[in-house]
């Protein structure tokens, strides 16, 4: 007769989507469209619709420095405001829920 194969445990993880995570993401994504929209601003289209590169329209050195340094001290601010405040709901609502359990 044959055996049953042992039962194996099977993990599976549930990550939640959480509004924090969305928020990170799109926190990534405006930085680096940001970042990209320096390098292909000078694009455009011709009557031809062909793509075109404008030289004349890229920003001095001095500026882009300047603007991937604001960038830089933006995402420095967004992404721990945003964790933090998320960190600290999360903590109310956990003892939200001791209270109303202890009640």
């Amino acid at each position: 007769m044959g055996t049953r194969p042992q039962e194996q445990q099977v993990n599976v993880y549930d990550k939640k989507l959480t509004i924090r995570f969305g928020l990170n993401i799109y926190g990534i994504f405006v930085i680096l469209g940001f970042i990209l929209s320096i390098f292909i601003s000078p694009i455009s289209l011709n009557e031809q619709l062909q793509f075109v590169y404008h030289t004349e329209h890229l920003l001095k050195e001095e500026k882009v420095i300047q603007l991937i340094i604001f960038l830089v001290m933006g995402a420095v601010i967004y992404f721990p405001a945003t964790n933090i405040f998320y960190h600290q709901l999360s903590k109310r609502e956990e003892n939200s829920e001791i209270d109303s359990a202890l009640a």
